[in-house]
């Protein structure tokens, strides 16, 4: 029988992996500024990273069918979820000409 040890992903890795998907460019229209389907595009590159969404939830602390509710746009992101993808909520003044 062989063992197989997997190193496993600290929340620095995660935040890590979401600074690199950031300065790639495909996420936040303004720079760094994410709206709401940004977190989710990021929140689906970490559960992806993880494994599962169940794999997510409980290295995190979440609870799996709140975030299916929140990748699923039925429930708000939690705060919990946003620190723990190394991230804060920030309010930005509304141009006259953005939606």
């Amino acid at each position: 029988m062989s063992v197989v040890i997997v190193a496993r992903k600290t929340r620095t890795t995660l935040k890590q992996e979401i600074a690199t998907l950031l300065e790639g460019g495909n996420a936040g229209s303004l720079g760094r500024i994410l709206d709401d389907k940004d977190i989710i595009l990021l929140l689906k590159a970490a559960i992806k990273q993880e494994g599962s969404t169940s794999a997510f939830a409980k290295r995190h602390g979440l609870e799996r069918s709140q975030l299916t509710n929140m990748l699923n746009g039925k429930r708000p992101l939690s705060a919990p979820l946003i620190e723990a993808m190394g991230l804060r909520k920030v309010y930005v003044p509304r141009h006259a000409n953005s939606e």
